[in-house]
């Protein structure tokens, strides 16, 4: 028998309309190669989906095999007392330790709590840094070793990463993740989120910019629908590192199109650092530049301060203040510095 109708067979796939991930593949008309629209396919995602629509006038003519999506198993979390007991030895922890070169003990203490900080003595001096969900489920809990000097990741002579559920052996353990600092993320709460990909860059950055909410994707891979469906109701805005910006920004368009108020920053792709830098590198590097306090340093006002780093988000600000001469409350020009 031949069928009018058939599924694609080569590799190429699509955004599915109810998962959102591209794993939907659409009907072919044989008799004259163009596709239905595209809502006719089937995802062939192998969790959870398994959205199929095929076009009703022409079932007894489609070649296609049944799915039947496997069933998925609830994922396992831990428990507040790991958490709680991992929140110690602070002067140990190398990544809190860098902290103190920049910042204040006081917000480094509020970020610790916020995010809840863990040291492990899996390697010395290890962070722990603890996948929680706006539940606050605890998902996971992903252990590094950094450089207490320069705050980089240790990789030699491997990679110093692990799950603190393999770590304690815990073999039954069913993965989930989620975003890095879910649990900040409240529906009546408003402040502009913003994604990075590094834990490490998401604590640095809430602590250079305290008025947005900081989350981490912990992989270049993990800006997906799936992770960032809490966020749909949000204002989003992603800071890919150097060299990323093409996939992440294809990922966002991809997002708009399922309702996302999403946007992608060029700020680090446009900046002068090499590939691979991330936002707070850019920042740190900004801060290690400036020369000590002097007499003649410029010392800039809280509305001055809010404007620099509102500029990072959005530099179209820079240039409403030069075109229109804008001033504070005050009645004083507003001094840039960027």
């Amino acid at each position: 028998m031949e069928y009018k109708y058939s599924l694609e067979k080569n590799s190429k796939k699509h955004i599915c309309p109810k998962c959102g991930e591209k794993r939907f593949v659409r009907y072919l008309n044989l008799s004259n190669d163009n596709y239905f629209d595209e809502e006719f396919g089937r995802c062939d995602r192998e969790t959870s989906c398994g959205h199929h629509t095929k076009p009703s006038s022409c079932d007894s003519y489609i070649s296609y095999v049944p799915f039947v999506p496997k069933p998925i198993a609830n994922p396992t979390f831990h428990s507040i007392e790991i958490v709680e007991n991992s929140n110690k030895r602070h002067e140990i922890n190398s990544f809190i330790q860098f902290l103190f070169k920049y910042f204040p003990e006081e917000q480094i203490l509020e970020s610790i709590a916020k995010y809840h900080i863990g040291t492990s003595k899996h390697w010395n001096g290890a962070t722990v840094f603890w996948q929680i969900d706006q539940l606050n489920n605890i998902h996971a809990g992903k252990v590094f070793l950094f450089d207490k000097c320069t705050g980089k990741r240790i990789k030699k002579p491997y990679p110093h990463i692990n799950w603190v559920h393999k770590i304690i052996k815990q073999e039954d353990f069913i993965l989930q993740q989620c975003l890095f600092g879910l649990h900040l993320v409240k529906e009546l709460l408003q402040r502009p989120i913003a994604i990075v990909e590094s834990e490490k860059t998401a604590i640095i950055m809430s602590l250079f910019m305290p008025e947005n909410i900081w989350l981490a994707t912990g992989s270049k891979q993990n800006l997906k629908y799936d992770l960032l469906r809490p966020l749909i109701n949000h204002e989003i805005i992603i800071f890919p590192d150097k060299g990323e910006f093409e996939n992440w920004n294809k990922k966002s368009d991809e997002l708009q199109k399922l309702n996302f108020k999403i946007k992608c920053s060029q700020f680090v792709e446009k900046s002068k650092h090499e590939i691979g830098t991330d936002l707070a590198d850019i920042y740190i590097y900004e801060r290690n530049q400036k020369p000590s306090t002097t007499q003649t340093d410029i010392i800039y006002n809280e509305t001055e301060k809010t404007i620099q780093r509102l500029a990072v988000l959005n530099p179209e600000i820079i240039t409403l203040i030069n075109l229109f001469d804008l001033i504070d409350d005050k009645g004083n020009g507003i001094r840039l510095g960027i």
